[in-house]
């Protein structure tokens, strides 16, 4: 069965593969042949599967846990050997100690005394997480990496661990399976909202434009002719699969709104003074909230003091 992501003003998105059946109540469709979303476990999971196991990009909340463990048997007897943490955020990483547990690491240790999965993250994510006393160090990512890039071949696959610097915060990663064309992008991207800019995680407006425009370079775009399936597909950190298009219209937005506040900035204007002439006129009423955890104000507050006090990565 085919599946259809709608969005207003791009074309539909038409998965060529389809629905799991929901296992502990978490849906899971199939993006391509050995790559699977699984949604409503907290964050989104991105799931590629193969003959040496399974590679999980983030895994969820602690609450959920046990949920996701059930949803990635569903789609596969093999066991976790991989984990990926896009970000420090415990939607991203409470199902570490858990859904790990059930895995291998990449290198067995002989002599560990329980087996589990590797849980890799970028060196900003480890540093984040064992500065705060509330999180477990059980939650702390075994692996980390400080280059631009982290490659691997596992599944029949390059597996390309991209750092994102700065965008939604300072640990942001995304990850390429090349042979599949899938990218799953953390919270860098989420449609159904204006981009989360965590400051206090290193987050800025300038460090989310560079990593959509990163994004883009990434990706390849439908290609009108071809019958069978040629683009590349995004699994966001949070909301529906999307590509290329719908990447472009995402990063035009956030540049618009950019600009927008740049100027008014420029005139001299106080952050209620950029409130009031509505910067992001055009695009709040398709991607603005006026409540909830990330609303419209809170966005442009953090485009304004991101633009007024730049940070350097």
């Amino acid at each position: 069965m085919a599946l259809l992501f709608v969005m207003a003003g791009s074309p539909a998105i038409a998965q060529t593969q389809g629905r799991i059946a929901p296992a502990a109540g978490l849906e899971t469709i199939q993006v391509r042949e050995n790559v699977y979303a699984i949604f409503g476990a907290g964050a989104n999971v991105t799931a590629h599967v193969g003959e040496d196991g399974v590679i999980l990009v983030d895994s969820g909340s602690t609450a959920t846990a046990a949920q996701l463990v059930a949803a990635v048997k569903a789609i596969s007897a093999k066991p976790v050997r991989l984990i990926v943490n896009t970000s420090a955020d415990m939607d991203h990483i409470g199902g570490n100690e858990v859904v790990g547990a059930t895995g291998i690491e990449m290198n067995p240790d002989l002599f560990a005394d329980e087996p589990h999965a590797t849980v890799l993250s970028h060196e900003s994510v480890l540093t984040r997480l064992s500065g705060d006393d509330k999180i477990s160090s059980e939650l702390w990512p075994s692996e980390t990496f400080t280059s631009r890039v982290r490659s691997m071949y596992l599944n029949d696959d390059a597996v390309m661990v991209y750092r994102m610097t700065g965008a939604h915060t300072d640990g942001d990663t995304v990850v390429l399976f090349r042979k599949a064309d899938v990218i799953a992008t953390g919270d860098i991207i989420d449609l159904r909202s204006f981009p989360v800019i965590d400051m206090k995680k290193g987050g800025s407006i300038q460090g989310e434009l560079d990593a959509l425009n990163r994004l883009l370079e990434m990706t390849v775009p439908a290609m009108p002719m071809v019958l069978k399936e040629g683009r590349t597909l995004l699994v966001p950190g949070h909301g529906r699969v999307s590509d290329y298009a719908e990447l472009v219209e995402y990063r035009d937005m956030v540049t618009t709104i950019k600009d927008n506040v740049e100027a008014l900035i420029a005139k001299g204007m106080t952050l209620e003074q950029v409130k009031a002439a509505n910067p992001t006129a055009g695009y709040r009423s398709r991607w603005g909230k006026e409540s909830g955890p990330w609303t419209t104000d809170m966005f442009v507050e953090a485009v304004y003091s991101g633009l007024k006090n730049p940070v350097k990565p």
